[in-house]
């Protein structure tokens, strides 16, 4: 990746973080910043970087049956919309057991793959700021309430730094993954 937009990002420490194991995937999360703040930066610096994608880039896939990056941004949309809905349901003591997804069928039955840029961005600063403001809104007693999803017992205060380390995740495997073989237009 050239380094234009990488200032766009707060720096990743070199030591370890906790990892938050959640449905088998690891998902590494910031052990010492508040995840109000980090949820708010991430809805910045993220929608930043996804502005600043092309069309030829949101198309962009980097191997046969892969997602293309405008498909794993709607993946990262999807699952924060999914994140916050059992954030919401475990947080009113909802009991019902909350299913699982296919997140390839979600992605292959989506049109994320013709999106542009500027509507991917949109719509994820509309959709981080609505589980910004559910989050604001959770007190100690609704956070701290158990549920299951997914099969997996969780308490509702989990999913905020899920859905942070989701981002991060994806973010990184951009970087890895198809900024190596595309260059951002600044």
């Amino acid at each position: 990746m050239s380094q234009n937009k990488t200032n766009l990002v707060p720096p990743v420490r070199q030591r370890k973080m906790p990892r938050l194991i959640f449905s088998g995937i690891q998902i590494w999360c910031p052990d010492d910043v508040d995840i109000s703040t980090l949820l708010h930066t991430q809805r910045d610096w993220f929608g930043e970087w996804i502005d600043a994608l092309t069309p030829e880039q949101c198309q962009f896939r980097y191997a046969e049956g892969k997602w293309s990056l405008a498909e794993l941004i709607g993946h990262v949309l999807d699952c924060e919309r999914i994140f916050a809905y059992r954030m919401l349901a475990i947080s009113r003591n909802d009991q019902n057991l909350l299913p699982g997804f296919e997140q390839d069928d979600y992605v292959r039955e989506s049109n994320y793959h013709h999106a542009s840029a500027d509507d991917l961005a949109h719509e994820w600063r509309a959709v981080r700021s609505s589980t910004l403001y559910l989050a604001r809104q959770m007190t100690p007693e609704m956070a701290a309430h158990m549920g299951t999803a997914n099969n997996f017992p969780i308490r509702a205060s989990a999913f905020p730094f899920i859905m942070a380390g989701h981002v991060m995740h994806h973010y990184r495997i951009a970087q890895e993954r198809y900024l190596p073989h595309i260059q951002l237009v600044v």
